[in-house]
C-alpha cells in the first residue's frame, strides 16, 4: 500500500477543512504535539480523499515552489459538476499550473498548487 503524506507547514487544520468540504469528507483522525499549545499543532492526521488514504503533518515539510514539485495528486472525479464544485472550493489562494478546460486525455482538467502548497490535478 503507497500513501500520500502531505507536510502543510502549520497549516494541517486549515488544510482539513478546506479538503473535507472539497471532497465531502472528513478527518478519520488527528493527533496535536502535545509539548505546544493545546490543539495547534498537528503531528498526524488522516482523511480519505476520493477513496485514497492521504496522511496530513505540520512537520518535516519545506516551503518550495509547488510548480516546480516532483509530485502532484491527481483526483479523477466521476463528472465535470463534481469536479468544478471541488476546485471553485480548493482553488482560493491556488497557483494554476494548467486552466481548467479540456485536454487530450480528458474533457475537464485542471492542474494547480493550493494555498498550502500542495500540487494537484482534478481531471475526469
Amino acid at each position: 500500500m503507497l500513501i500520500p503524506q502531505l507536510y502543510l507547514n502549520n497549516r494541517t487544520k486549515e488544510a482539513i477543512k478546506v479538503y473535507a468540504k472539497a471532497f465531502n469528507t472528513a478527518v478519520d483522525s488527528i493527533m496535536y504535539d502535545p509539548e505546544q499549545e493545546p490543539e495547534t499543532v498537528v503531528i498526524h492526521a488522516e482523511m480519505h480523499i476520493l477513496g485514497q488514504r492521504v496522511m496530513l503533518s505540520d512537520y518535516g515539510g519545506q516551503i518550495v515552489n509547488p510548480a516546480d514539485a516532483v509530485l502532484e495528486l491527481v483526483a479523477a472525479f466521476e463528472d465535470e459538476e463534481a469536479l468544478k464544485q471541488a476546485y471553485e472550493i480548493i482553488k482560493e489562494g491556488s497557483t494554476t499550473i494548467t486552466p481548467l478546460g479540456p485536454v487530450f486525455f480528458s474533457p475537464c482538467m485542471v492542474q494547480f498548487a493550493d494555498a498550502f502548497g500542495v500540487r494537484w490535478c482534478f481531471m475526469v
